[in-house]
């Protein structure tokens, strides 16, 4: 063709792996996660999207466990990585090797925006209880869609004595929402017992049709109860919080609002056994009863009656004898012990041990102090003859250097000073003696002991309990 090269399909894709891959090695790609499948090999896969283009990425389970990141629908990420060219479908992705956050999706950002303006206007209070047995049930679906097979599907196997509506509506594409609400509408207008919103699984994009406020007003004005049964398990709509009821899915909507025929059958012959049993029950209870009152009407005859109080009566009071023996046999054994016990603690005892051991340390404390005097008595005497032998030896060897009159002076100054410390020991003794405790005693004065030990009058304070000893006898007091 005029000299041009024509390539083959798989050489013009081979240069353009080699171009692509070679020039963008390692790229940071910011979008929106779209489409995003967790597979059972532990990879991911998703799109990344914005306003103008779709991208298709690859995290590999191998990067995937390097990272703590929880991927959503709606997240707004930076990935980064490698482009891949895959030659036999001829289409190009992004192996992602390391991603993280970018803000918010601005759909993600729609939906908590919306929520939460919901929650303020109370959107999300409508709890009606489904009915055990629904009589109508309007189906709000596509008629080509695999969700009203599915649920078809499981109502042939469930109680389905009940009359289904289909009004056939589309749950995708941008005027879906209108239409949607449109019907919802027209079904409430209906009187039916339920209303099922039900679509399959799918992108965010392609249920967000059930997140639009035209739908969710709908479905609040709805007088009718209202099943919200969009998607799979993990989507949560917002219509999933504006309707009554919320099933994971539209098979589970069936399995929700239709009874199980098999649990129906046995529940049936469970009563029916119940209602047997229940009367049996209850006749020969009956019977008994009407024999137990004939039997108490020949126990009610007044000397019968009369014969079993007296018997009674004499075991009440043969019991009332037992009684009180035993209590006065009781107390007395009682009053024994104690008496036994008190006689050990009386304080005669205590007070007289005490006295003994008093009197005993007050001679003890007597002879030891007279001992003591006398000790130092004869020290005393002792270093007063020294001193007096010293004194006149060095006045002898000195008399030769004084005059008469003079040693004659200190001779009689020495004489008084030594009988001046003669009268002050005197003196001492005397005052020793006169401070011995038993010497008071025997006077007829009184000593104050707490705690077995004297203390004087300036330590007592209001209710001390002191002992009064004599040289006769204690006695105890108490300060008021």
């Amino acid at each position: 063709m005029n000299g041009q090269y024509i390539f083959k399909v798989s050489d013009l894709t081979t240069q353009i792996k080699a171009l692509l891959e070679s020039d963008f090695r390692l790229v940071a790609v910011t979008g929106e996660i779209s489409g995003l499948v967790r597979h059972s090999s532990g990879h991911i896969y998703f799109s990344l999207k914005d306003s103008l283009a779709v991208i298709s990425c690859t995290f590999f389970r191998s990067n995937v466990k390097n990272h703590t990141i929880a991927l959503k629908n709606g997240d707004k990420v930076i990935a980064k990585g490698n482009i891949s060219v895959y030659p036999p479908r001829g289409t190009y992705s992004l192996n992602v090797q390391t991603i993280h956050y970018d803000g918010e999706g601005s759909l993600k950002a729609q939906y908590d925006a919306l929520k939460q303006d919901l929650q303020k206007r109370n959107y999300f209070c409508k709890n009606k209880p489904l009915p055990r047995f629904p009589k109508q049930i309007v189906l709000l679906t596509s008629r080509s869609s695999a969700a009203l097979q599915d649920m078809i599907k499981v109502a042939k196997t469930r109680f389905n004595a009940l009359e289904f509506f289909l009004i056939d509506t589309p749950t995708q594409g941008t005027e879906a929402k209108f239409v949607i609400a449109k019907n919802i509408r027209y079904a409430d207008s209906l009187g039916a017992d339920i209303l099922v919103l039900a679509r399959g699984g799918g992108s965010i994009e392609d249920l967000w049709n059930f997140n639009e406020i035209e739908v969710l007003e709908a479905i609040f004005a709805c007088k009718t109860l209202v099943v919200s049964a969009i998607g799979h398990e993990v989507d949560y709509l917002l219509s999933d919080y504006v309707a009554d009821c919320r099933a994971p899915t539209p098979s589970a909507a069936m399995e929700m609002i239709l009874q199980d025929k098999n649990a129906l059958l046995t529940q049936m012959i469970d009563l029916e056994n119940h209602l047997r049993h229940t009367l049996q029950n209850f006749i020969e209870s009956r019977s008994q009863r009407l024999h137990a009152l004939s039997e108490r009407l020949e126990l009610c005859h007044p000397l019968r009656l009369f014969i079993q109080h007296k018997q009674m009566l004499d075991m009440q009071k043969q019991a009332l004898r037992d009684s009180v023996r035993f209590f006065f046999h009781t107390h007395k054994q009682n009053l024994a012990y104690y008496h036994k016990q008190l006689m050990v603690v009386l304080p005669t005892h205590r007070i007289s041990s005490v006295r003994e051991g008093l009197k005993f340390h007050q001679k003890r404390i007597a002879s030891q102090m007279l001992i003591i005097i006398r000790q130092k008595k004869q020290v005393v005497e002792f270093v007063q003859q020294r001193f007096i032998e010293s004194s006149l030896y060095f006045l002898n060897k000195k008399r030769i250097q004084l005059p008469p009159s003079l040693f004659g002076q200190c001779t009689e100054l020495l004489l008084r000073l030594m009988g001046q410390k003669k009268e002050r020991l005197q003196h001492l003794e005397s005052l020793v003696e006169s401070m011995n405790p038993t010497k008071n005693l025997q006077l007829g004065f009184a000593q104050i002991l707490k705690d077995n030990k004297p203390i004087q009058l300036s330590k007592l304070v209001a209710d001390d309990i002191i002992e009064i000893v004599d040289s006769h006898r204690t006695l105890k007091a108490k300060i008021l």
